[in-house]
């Protein structure tokens, strides 16, 4: 049961993470835009998460972003064309 609630609260967050980031993406036009704010999320969210929780957390994140399925992620999100 905790389990279940854990998986719960964290799609709340990944949910509104998700929502935070693309009202970013509509407010830049081009892909180089784009991909320059997406950049800078990522950076910001590894000092973040560096800063706040340490140096295991961090290197943590890193090991997620490495394991990220590409294949998994075209499916949730499929391409969009500029």
């Amino acid at each position: 049961m905790d389990r279940l609630r854990k998986e719960a609260k964290a799609s709340i967050y990944a949910e509104k993470a998700y929502q935070l980031i693309l009202q970013g993406v509509r407010e830049f036009h081009s892909a180089e835009d784009q991909r320059l704010l997406m950049n800078s999320l990522l950076c910001q969210c590894a000092l973040f998460s560096r800063l706040w929780e340490g140096e295991q957390v961090f290197f943590d994140l890193l090991d997620r972003l490495r394991q990220v399925d590409l294949d998994d992620i075209g499916e949730i999100f499929p391409p969009t064309h500029h």
